[in-house]
Parts: C-alpha cells; sequence; structure tokens
C-alpha cells in the first residue's frame, strides 16, 4: 500500500516535470499598421480637443507618436514637436487648438 502511494507520487511529480519542459517562449515581433497607430493618435487628439484637458492619454499618444516614426518619420518629428508643446499647455483652449494642430498633421 505504502509502495503504491509513492510511485503515484513519483509518477504525478514525473509528469509535472515532464509537462513543464519544452522550448521557452518565443520571441516574435508583431508590427502594427501605421494607419492603426495614426488611428488612435487620432481619437486620443479628438478627445483633448472635445475636453480641454491633458489626461492619461498624453503617455500612450508620445508611445503612438514614436510608432509612427517607424512609416513616416518626417510626421512623426511634426508630431513630436507639437506634442513637447502640447505638454506644457494648461488652458482649455490652448490645449483644443494644439490637438486641432496635430490632428491636421495626421
Amino acid at each position: 500500500m505504502f509502495m503504491k502511494k509513492v510511485c503515484a507520487i513519483v509518477v504525478f511529480t514525473m509528469s509535472l516535470a515532464v509537462s513543464g519542459c519544452g522550448s521557452g517562449p518565443v520571441d516574435e515581433k508583431i508590427t502594427v499598421p501605421s494607419s492603426a497607430i495614426e488611428a488612435s493618435v487620432r481619437k486620443t487628439l479628438e478627445g483633448f480637443e472635445k475636453s480641454g484637458q491633458l489626461g492619461s492619454g498624453m503617455t500612450a499618444l508620445e508611445s503612438d507618436i514614436n510608432g509612427i516614426k517607424l512609416s513616416d518619420s518626417a510626421k512623426a518629428e511634426a508630431l513630436t514637436k507639437l506634442y513637447r508643446e502640447l505638454q506644457g499647455l494648461t488652458k482649455p483652449a490652448d490645449i483644443k487648438a494644439k490637438a486641432k494642430e496635430m490632428i491636421g498633421k495626421l
């Protein structure tokens, strides 16, 4: 009886150990189409234009602008310049105007 339990535990432990073996995770880069990135930038900027307030979308906006660099570096540079200006704004009217200007660059 004791040996059956020991054997069962050994078999169970070995099955866990073997099932965990294998190749590691695959490092695979996923490319997001630039149109999807630009749509995300547009959506974020439209939110800023509507509300006149900057929020947590600023971090995503910066990341998305960096994503545009892969397909259109000139556009990304122009947006980066405007993004830096947008960061320093506090008045809702100024934020709305800058967001609208950035949308025009898309």
